[in-house]
């Protein structure tokens, strides 16, 4: 096997442990006798990064596939692990695990009792409430805090395969990273229900457009 070979594999092993964790998340919530209460913004955000995974494997394999990166996609083998790593913890941090503690999870600035979350005592122990999760402070931290450390990656792995320019070209290619990363805050900052829905619509409008791009060309 080749050096490229070898870094597609690895990634592919990533993408797949990622996509796993995700469904596996699912099908915890789903089974019988599993006590649900249901919300729209995780199951929204699972869907993003769902679709963002698949839509940035397929995007780096072709990529790697070009005459000009050849026998030398070493330079490039940390980057593209580094982004499939963040993107493997943002499927693994999008739904909560089985054993999910919803009393021993704080929300608001401080660390707050969150007011969604309730007792955890009989039938509904056995069980979670996904509004509470979500808008539990240590998800939002990780969650957001995992995606904007995937701008911020991109936006390095970009500054540092740019060739061509001065520094007023490398600026305007900073700056759609610099507002990704500010809408993506969004969602750590406040709990208003509107500001995350309008969050994940913008993103995910983003990355629709660029499927169907992908698709068409």
């Amino acid at each position: 096997m080749s050096q490229l070979e070898y870094l597609v594999a690895l990634i592919s092993i990533i993408v797949g442990l990622g996509l796993t964790d995700l469904v596996q998340s699912v099908r915890e919530l789903i089974r019988p006798g599993y006590t649900v209460k249901w919300d729209g913004l995780p199951l929204a955000w699972s869907v993003f990064v769902f679709l963002m995974t698949i839509l940035l494997w397929w995007q780096g394999f072709a990529a790697l596939k070009e005459p000009d990166v050849g026998g030398g996609a070493g330079p490039f083998f940390l980057s593209f692990l580094l982004f499939f790593l963040i993107l493997y913890l943002c499927c693994a941090f999008a739904l909560p695990d089985p054993d999910w503690e919803r009393a021993s999870v704080g929300s608001g600035p401080a660390g707050a009792t969150n007011p969604r979350a309730t007792n955890p005592t009989g039938p509904a122990a056995r069980g979670v409430d996904l509004e509470a999760f979500y808008f539990s402070t240590g998800h939002r931290r990780w969650f957001f805090g995992l995606l904007i450390g995937f701008w911020v990656a991109l936006m390095v792995a970009d500054q540092l395969t740019f060739e061509t320019g001065g520094p007023a070209q490398r600026l305007r290619s900073v700056l759609p990273v610099v507002g990704l990363c500010a809408i993506t805050a969004i969602p750590i900052l406040t709990d208003r229900r509107w500001a995350h829905w309008v969050v994940v619509a913008v993103l995910g409008g983003l990355i629709g457009a660029q499927a169907v791009r992908d698709i068409l060309l």
